[in-house]
């Protein structure tokens, strides 16, 4: 993975009144899923039926043990960070 790009696909999921900041569907290449209830609900429904490995970007410790449970890598927003550098 080259610096500044991230492996696709990209879906990143919003919940609440970050929903109106962005319309569902596909925008430049990012999937944009919002969620009807709990975003990290809807982040491990993504994960449970991805055919591939997700890694999941988070600073939420429920969500990662969560999410790691089901195979999912996790990493933390330094690495997206410094990836989009």
């Amino acid at each position: 993975m080259e610096s500044g790009q991230l492996a696709e696909p990209v879906v990143v999921v919003l919940e609440g009144a970050a929903r109106r900041g962005v319309d569902a569907g596909v925008v430049d290449g990012v999937t944009v899923v919002h969620a009807a209830g709990c975003g990290d609900d809807m982040l491990i429904d993504v994960i449970f039926d991805a055919s591939d490995q997700v890694t999941l970007v988070t600073a939420d410790r429920q969500l990662r043990e969560r999410a790691g449970a089901l195979g999912a890598e996790v990493v933390g927003p330094g690495w997206l960070i410094q990836l989009l550098k």
